[in-house]
């Protein structure tokens, strides 16, 4: 296993910052603006001069939110938010534990002496968070999420990764809210779900539409946070039009499924070539090969140069869907942020239809979908395989490869060193034909660095 680690260690260093089918650049690189974050002479800000051009209504909250929100799961860089701001994003979703609470930080940093009214905040609560779920905890750990982000109040409060269809009612977490709101310390309730997962606060147990569904049909809650993407679109549609039947505002995560296939074979070759490769891990090798030549085989297809064109699309995708108010990608640096932008208002060209049906033939075999865990009950060593993949995507195609690494590093129970020989319960359980094993052994791999 140390080999294959050290060819773990060269791939990141290699590929850290990158995501591409078969080779072509998905991110860039941040940097720091001259002068005060959001000074509208610098450089970044007039490369394009990007604005925003279309709102939707967040449900009932009745808020004319831009169509491009800033997802701050990774905000570091206040400069990157101040400039989104400045391009006229004014939708911001964070929560307690971004970055250490740093992501609330930077928010701080920027909104400070802003025009207050015209933002919506989102912050999260995690019920299952060291901090203590009583209503008083709850209190106590939003009045510090307000300080951090120098404001007096949130416009929205969601539970963060609803554990459970239970905890939907809970109710130190409602009681908390309707004082916070009679303070006005807060607006509206929400809630945000991955499916079902393993993470450092425990095992969340109920399904995505499960979880989204009991808090449309409970009525007290005014929008969700939720995954939908063209691969997994079936189980978003039903959600988003729950929530449509109640008002409910529809902000969307993982909205670009799109993989990275870079350095695969040569990794798996460099591992072979040093005898590391179990008689099983031979057949990941042609596995990977497979997986390659489908990315080169989709490329050519449709004449894709990069990953940026599908990313695109994929976003597209969401937005031409009426029922979507605001999409919330995980913005990082100012390449991320212009891209973003960049699609405000569009939707689906009559050429990227076909694309993304292609891609998902050709391609749709290597993406765990996210937010579903459909085939965990199947493995007998109760790997989280929904988990184990997103933290994957993290890594190579979301560029957060060091986020990906401590997330993996926490996780407790069994992780995926042990996917690669096993048999494969969980393709076999898979409704998606996903080539789990591939996933969860690259996985590993790229997230184990010692």
């Amino acid at each position: 296993m140390a080999g294959e680690r050290d060819v773990s260690r060269r791939g990141f260093l290699r590929t850290s910052g990158l995501a591409a089918v078969g080779g072509g650049v998905l991110s860039g690189k941040a940097g720091v603006l001259p002068g005060r974050a959001g000074d509208a002479s610098s450089p970044v800000y007039h490369r394009q001069e990007l604005k925003i051009q279309a709102h939707r209504t967040l449900g009932r909250t009745g808020f004319q939110v831009s169509d491009i929100g800033f997802g701050g799961g990774a905000l570091t860089n206040p400069n990157v938010l101040a400039v989104g701001l400045d391009m006229g994003i004014n939708y911001i979703d964070t929560a307690e534990h971004y970055v250490g609470g740093n992501s609330e930080r930077a928010i701080g940093e920027v909104i400070r002496g802003r025009d207050r009214a015209s933002i919506f905040l989102t912050t999260k609560l995690n019920l299952n968070f060291g901090g203590g779920s009583t209503k008083a905890d709850l209190k106590r750990r939003f009045h510090a999420c307000l300080e951090r982000m120098q404001t007096d109040y949130a416009d929205c409060l969601m539970i963060h990764m609803t554990p459970r269809v239970e905890e939907v009612q809970n109710e130190s977490f409602h009681d908390a809210y309707q004082e916070l709101k009679a303070e006005g310390r807060v607006r509206f309730l929400g809630l945000s779900n991955h499916g079902t997962e393993h993470s450092v606060w425990g095992r969340i147990e109920s399904p995505m539409e499960r979880v989204i569904g009991a808090a449309a049909e409970d009525g007290r809650f005014d929008a969700a946070l939720f995954v939908y993407n063209f691969l997994q679109k079936d189980q978003g549609e039903r959600i988003i039009e729950a929530c449509r039947a109640r008002d409910m505002g529809v902000t969307l995560m993982k909205t670009n499924p799109v993989g990275v296939v870079d350095q695969i074979v040569e990794s798996a070759e460099e591992a072979k070539a040093r005898g590391r490769l179990s008689e099983a891990r031979e057949r990941l090798v042609e596995d990977y090969r497979v997986w390659a030549q489908a990315a080169e085989d989709f490329k050519e297809r449709h004449g894709v140069r990069s990953a940026s064109e599908v990313r695109d699309a994929s976003i597209k995708f969401c937005l031409s869907n009426p029922g979507v108010h605001t999409v919330c990608p995980t913005l990082n640096t100012f390449d991320d942020l212009e891209a973003a932008v960049a699609l405000s208002g569009r939707t689906l060209s009559t050429a990227e239809t076909p694309m993304l049906a292609s891609y998902e033939d050709l391609l749709g075999p290597y993406y765990c979908r996210h937010a579903c865990g459909i085939c965990e009950t199947s493995c007998p060593h109760q790997v989280p395989v929904n988990t184990i993949s997103r933290y994957g995507h993290y890594f190579s195609a979301q560029g957060r490869q060091k986020q990906a690494i401590q997330k993996y590093a926490k996780l407790t129970g069994p992780k995926a060193e042990i996917c690669a020989d096993c048999d494969g319960h969980c393709e076999a359980a898979c409704p998606f034909g996903v080539r789990a094993r591939t996933l969860l052994t690259r996985a590993h791999e790229n997230l184990t660095l010692a």
